[in-house]
């Protein structure tokens, strides 16, 4: 039997289409069990339950992209030395991502709106799931910024790096039609890579200004005479 007819590959195919088709939260395991014609203890025996065939989703296409993300920032680590380049840290971290839509923009523009729905909506498996994948990028690309901006603390960089990921996944969502026109990889990645280094490279975020209470006037006490 082939990979494509066994059980597990049946499930994740079947509850790919319900996920990208009728969303996370619409979609119950009854439906993705009867569209893959198989029952719910095979869910819990291969995937320990809806939780997990949902990972199993994610992990169909974001694992590689997370891998390719890591091994090219380890390839800037390298590289650069006691010089990092800003533009290479987000090179190696938005470039798989934009490659990633671009592949599914071809056949699958369906599981890229899903994606980038999920990221939006972040039911907590899919939020446990980015928040690991965003934990290893940014220990290792958030050293290589800090030491590019030293003006700006590795805790903002951190929160400026999630927040430009956190646009990047709004292109999914938005994703335009195979037949509509759209930039390539290279122009996207140009745009964002300089959008998101000026953003990085920015002064510090000042802190909220916390009014000041009035003072009350002095009153001047009578002299005794």
């Amino acid at each position: 039997m082939s990979d494509v007819d066994d059980t597990p590959s049946r499930l994740v195919a079947a509850a790919e289409r319900l996920f990208a088709t009728g969303g996370e939260e619409a979609t119950s395991l009854r439906a993705v069990t009867r569209e893959a014609i198989s029952n719910a203890a095979a869910v819990h025996y291969h995937f320990g339950g809806r939780d997990g065939l949902l990972r199993a989703v994610l992990d169909r296409y974001l694992a590689d992209r997370q891998e390719r993300r890591l091994r090219r920032l380890d390839q800037v680590a390298e590289e650069s030395g006691d010089t990092v380049d800003v533009t290479a840290v987000l090179t190696a971290v938005l470039g798989p991502d934009l490659e990633l839509l671009a592949k599914l923009r071809k056949r699958r523009v369906h599981v890229a709106r899903f994606l980038g729905r999920a990221h939006a909506a972040r039911s907590p498996v899919v939020a446990a799931y980015l928040d690991r994948q965003f934990q290893a990028v940014a220990d290792r690309a958030v050293p290589l910024l800090a030491a590019a901006v030293p003006g700006v603390s590795p805790g903002e960089l951190r929160e400026r790096l999630r927040l430009l990921l956190d646009a990047v996944a709004m292109r999914y969502a938005a994703v335009p039609d195979p037949g509509e026109p759209a930039d390539d990889v290279d122009t996207q990645l140009a745009r964002l890579v300089t959008f998101g280094a000026a953003g990085l490279v920015a002064p510090p975020t000042p802190s909220p200004h916390k009014p000041v209470k009035p003072t009350k006037a002095k009153r001047n006490k009578p002299r005794s005479r």
